[in-house]
């Protein structure tokens, strides 16, 4: 061999040397672009389930967050409505509580009342009036049924004489033409008893005062109750006439001139005869 083809030789395979560094250069550069790409990618990877983990464990801690807000909301609704029930039941009882004391402290009151009413009336000096009007306002319903009996008896008893007593006050002032007292008197009578026997005769004083009064509609009123059972037929003229005086007041002439004529008619022989007669042949000119 010469020693210019080993030279060639030389130089080809430096060449060849060279060529193979160049591949592996290029080689290697791939690689480490592949490796940095591959790091990269990684990096991303890590960073999303970074992100992803966050959110996840955010979403966890909301959820968790909802629930626990659900079941404090509903136990505070519950709460709040054991709490309504509650206070509805306290002021329940409240009223109730306050209904038993009233009950209770009437019941004192009254049994007070009783004592001191008994001893009322066992002193004869009492004034009647008092001993009936205290025992009206009284609350009946703590009495013993031997209790309101007790009272009632004598309480009937007194209003009885009562009834009585104003009567012939209400008579003595209708004498003396003090008809407004008068009123009152009969009025008072009538409160204490309703079926007094002079019954007929208190209307008709009532009629009469009424009517002297200027209250003529009421003095009506009185005086037809007073025509249901005459107390005394020698007032029944009387009656009739102080009637047909209320309805001419009235301006009602035909049921003036109506007991005017019934007096004309039937009473011939009573008081009033001539008075009725007057008075029908005025309303008959008019």
């Amino acid at each position: 061999m010469t020693k210019k083809n080993e030279t060639n030789e030389v130089i080809n395979k430096k060449l060849e040397d060279k060529s193979l560094m160049i591949k592996i250069d290029n080689s290697l550069n791939r690689i480490d672009a592949a490796i940095n790409n591959y790091t990269q990618l990684l990096t991303s990877l890590e960073k999303k389930l970074f992100i992803n983990s966050v959110l996840v464990y955010i979403i966890f801690l909301i959820l968790v967050i909802s629930f626990l807000y659900i079941i404090f909301d509903q136990k505070n609704k519950s709460l709040e409505d054991n709490n309504k029930l509650l206070k509805v039941a306290i002021n329940k009882n409240t009223e109730e509580i306050k209904i038993y004391k009233e009950k209770i402290n009437g019941y004192k009151t009254t049994k007070s009342k009783i004592k001191l009413l008994l001893q009322e009336f066992q002193d004869t000096t009492s004034d009647s009036k008092k001993l009936v009007d205290d025992f009206r306002a009284m609350d009946k319903s703590f009495f013993s049924d031997v209790e309101e009996l007790f009272f009632e008896k004598k309480v009937n008893k007194l209003k009885s004489e009562l009834s009585i007593k104003f009567y012939e006050n209400g008579k003595s002032a209708f004498q003396s033409n003090s008809y407004s007292e008068a009123i009152k008197k009969f009025t008072e009578s009538l409160k204490y008893n309703s079926k007094n026997p002079y019954i007929n005769e208190i209307n008709f004083y009532l009629g009469v005062s009424y009517l002297r009064t200027k209250k003529y509609s009421v003095a009506v009123k009185y005086l037809q109750k007073s025509m249901v059972n005459n107390f005394d037929r020698k007032k029944a003229d009387d009656i009739l006439f102080f009637l047909g005086n209320a309805y001419e007041k009235l301006s009602n002439t035909v049921k003036a001139r109506e007991y005017y004529k019934k007096i004309i008619e039937e009473y011939s022989t009573g008081d009033k005869y001539w008075d009725a007669k007057r008075r029908w042949n005025v309303l008959n000119k008019k």
